[in-house]
């Protein structure tokens, strides 16, 4: 049953001690006070808050408590309960994927929280976003596109449309029209996990890289609060950097995978470029089945796929301080989590956040939880797709104030819902 204003429930003059009467006026045996605990605690805004805080940050959460009372829905327009909101779940949700390129979207949520793709707005200073290799994903809720025609990079928010657009560094422009690009931005207010809701309009980091003919990589750090490039730094690589995998943000490095198994790494607090080594047990030579890897410490991974097997190396200083790859004893055995007619896997994407990959199949793609093992089914077709699956974080809730505003997700909020939600965080 749906909840009524607290406030509103004991009329004016009533009380706990206040007992029933029959319509002649005698009043009943039994005593029933018409206040209950459940009642007291919900008249209690800072209560109130407190609880609602609690909800799980997913899309349809907020809208549906929106929809109990014009009480609750001016508390969770609050600004302030925003910002607590924010700050209580701290990583947003993973919504989804987009596929290939910004058009595409694939929900990673079930009803009633998934989000489709006309919820997305695509930048309007260019079409770009229609070609694989132009879209280099996104991280902090932005999404990073590359026009090698205008030379410019745009960073953009999905859910507003709103942009910045960034043009290369001057060192760049003189570069051979067949170098490959590659980008990563990231939102540089992350005090208490970005809490403040708003990336777009935070500082930003911008790093454009470029590789020619497989020889050299170079790169770039923009900085939005002075709107300057800085110095470009080169390194010698032996292949190219692959097309499909995208940046993964380490401390305070961003990697790219090289293709072959080793990795360019940007540091951008001491600004340094440099490239490791494949890990010397690396029997993988097909380089979509090579994924960089977050791991639980904070440190570099490597996850190398060989029939069907998943190989984990983990980045690690030796007793001389020298970083070296340490190959786990950690295997993941696909032949045993997939259906026995799949006899080839790779890797299309990546959640760095929740150490989640993307795999593709003959019969669609598959999200596997490194940490825990659990696998889903979350694209169903009838044969390998190439794409490669951007997973993009945010808090979103329609018709709440939470990202953009549109149709309301159905449903509203009862008594046990609210109540469990709170119990659940609190014990």
């Amino acid at each position: 049953v749906p909840l009524m204003d607290p406030a509103a429930e004991t009329p004016q003059g009533q009380g706990a001690d206040t007992f029933p009467t029959r319509v002649d006026g005698s009043r009943l045996r039994c005593s029933v006070p018409l206040a209950d605990p459940v009642s007291e605690v919900l008249a209690d805004d800072n209560l109130l808050i407190e609880i609602l805080v609690r909800l799980p940050p997913k899309p349809s959460s907020l809208s549906r408590a929106s929809a109990v009372s014009k009480r609750w829905g001016s508390i969770l327009y609050d600004p302030q309960f925003r910002k607590s909101f924010l700050k209580h779940h701290r990583m947003p949700p993973l919504l989804g994927f987009f596929r290939g390129y910004a058009k595409s979207f694939i929900p990673a949520m079930d009803s009633p929280d998934r989000i489709p793709a006309a919820r997305f707005s695509l930048p309007k200073s260019t079409r770009s976003y229609h070609t694989d290799e132009a879209y280099m994903g996104c991280r902090h809720g932005l999404s990073v596109l590359i026009d090698r025609n205008k030379h410019e990079t745009v960073v953009w928010d999905p859910l507003t449309g709103k942009e910045h657009i960034v043009s290369f560094p001057p060192g760049f422009h003189s570069m051979r029209t067949n170098s490959a690009w590659h980008g990563a931005v990231l939102c540089v207010d992350a005090k208490d996990g970005h809490v403040h809701g708003d990336c777009f309009s935070s500082p930003f980091k911008l790093v454009l890289v470029s590789d020619g003919f497989s020889t050299q990589a170079s790169c770039s750090l923009y900085d939005s609060a002075s709107s300057v490039w800085g110095n470009i730094f080169s390194v010698t690589i032996a292949n190219r950097i692959s097309a499909t995998s995208r940046s993964i943000l380490v401390g305070n490095t961003l990697c790219w995978l090289i293709c072959g198994g080793e990795v360019l790494v940007f540091d951008f607090e001491m600004q340094s470029l440099v490239v490791i080594k494949t890990p010397v047990e690396n029997h993988v030579t097909n380089d979509r089945c090579f994924q960089l890897l977050r791991m639980a410490d904070g440190g570099l991974g490597l996850a190398g796929l060989l029939d069907l097997n998943i190989h984990l190396w983990d980045r690690k200083s030796n007793c001389e301080g020298i970083g070296e790859w340490v190959l786990l004893r950690k295997t993941i055995p696909l032949d045993e989590m997939l259906p026995r007619r799949i006899s080839y896997a790779f890797f299309v994407g990546y959640d760095e956040e929740s150490n989640l990959v993307v795999l593709s199949t003959m019969i669609g793609n598959f999200t596997l939880q490194i940490d825990s093992m659990q696998i889903k089914h979350i694209v169903k077709r009838n044969q390998i797709c190439h794409d490669t699956f951007h997973p993009y974080r945010n808090f979103y809730a329609a018709g709440s104030g939470f990202g953009r505003k549109g149709t309301d997700l159905a449903g509203t909020l009862n008594t046990p819902d609210i109540l469990t939600c709170y119990l659940c965080q609190t014990t």
